[in-house]
């Protein structure tokens, strides 16, 4: 499957289940960048307010049931909430569809035994950073037509060499939320390189998460950045709510990186 020839892209399917706003976000950059939208397939789980944002889009048309996703799409993006895997366990999926798991924590070998079929582990930045051709993102293990298809709507691709950094670089690509709340350049320097130590990639994405930085005027703006950010239970909201609770930015990332680890045992816990 070479998705790095363009012309590729008139003839591949993609699938992404859960129109949430990351599965909307990579739904818009692919139809940006040139995939024909009868090539997308898209799912949700009939929420009023995604079906609005979706047809704002222009992606309403784009909407089918799970079951067609996985009869015919060639990549499959799956956007959903770790909770919510189990929901997705298809015995008609196609022979050589590549599954990507957007799902935070959640190991190769866990996801594997929902679809008793090869996955791959993807996570990426924030949707805004998706749509500005700013983001970034971690697969693993190596899948080269999926880099392609990154590429092509202007993803960078960080390299990870095993299944703990992709749960670090998931904490990583918080950073922006946490930057706009600690202001203190020199402390966060520090708390940033003592992670670091221990997790080089975290410094590497500060220096992304720096770059990338909105330009916020007022605390209304910053408040509703950090808002869209965060999602009850997720990483980004175990950081943010240490971070309110007067904890250092330290302290913030190991809690991000504890919060990794409890998503994956508590999903074992539900199956």
């Amino acid at each position: 499957m070479n998705t790095c020839d363009r012309g590729r892209w008139n003839t591949l399917k993609i699938g992404i289940v859960g129109g949430g706003h990351l599965g909307q976000a990579i739904a818009l950059s692919l139809v940006q960048h040139g995939l024909p939208k009868q090539n997308l397939l898209i799912s949700y789980r009939g929420n009023p307010l995604t079906y609005q944002q979706l047809k704002k889009y222009g992606l309403a048309a784009c909407l089918v049931k799970n079951s067609d996703i996985f009869k015919e799409a060639d990549i499959i993006f799956l956007t959903v909430k770790p909770q919510d895997m189990f929901t997705l366990n298809e015995d008609s999926l196609l022979s050589e569809v590549l599954l990507v798991s957007c799902a935070a924590g959640l190991s190769i070998q866990q996801l594997e035994r929902v679809f008793q079929a090869p996955v791959c582990r993807m996570m990426i930045s924030g949707p805004d950073t998706v749509l500005t051709g700013q983001g970034v993102a971690a697969i693993y293990p190596e899948q080269k037509a999926l880099e392609c298809l990154l590429e092509n709507i202007e993803i960078r691709i960080v390299k990870t060499f095993s299944e703990n950094e992709i749960d670090i670089f998931t904490v990583g690509v918080c950073l922006p939320a946490a930057l706009l709340k600690e202001t203190n350049r020199k402390e966060t320097d520090l708390h940033i390189h003592k992670v670091g130590e221990e997790h080089p990639l975290m410094v590497e994405l500060y220096e992304w998460a720096q770059q990338i930085l909105p330009a916020v005027r007022t605390d209304k703006e910053r408040e509703e950045y950090i808002e869209k950010m965060v999602t009850k239970g997720g990483i980004t909201d175990a950081i943010m709510s240490s971070l309110q609770a007067g904890e250092s930015l330290e302290e913030a990332l190991r809690k991000g990186i504890a919060r990794v680890r409890e998503l994956s045992i508590q999903f074992d816990r539900q199956g």
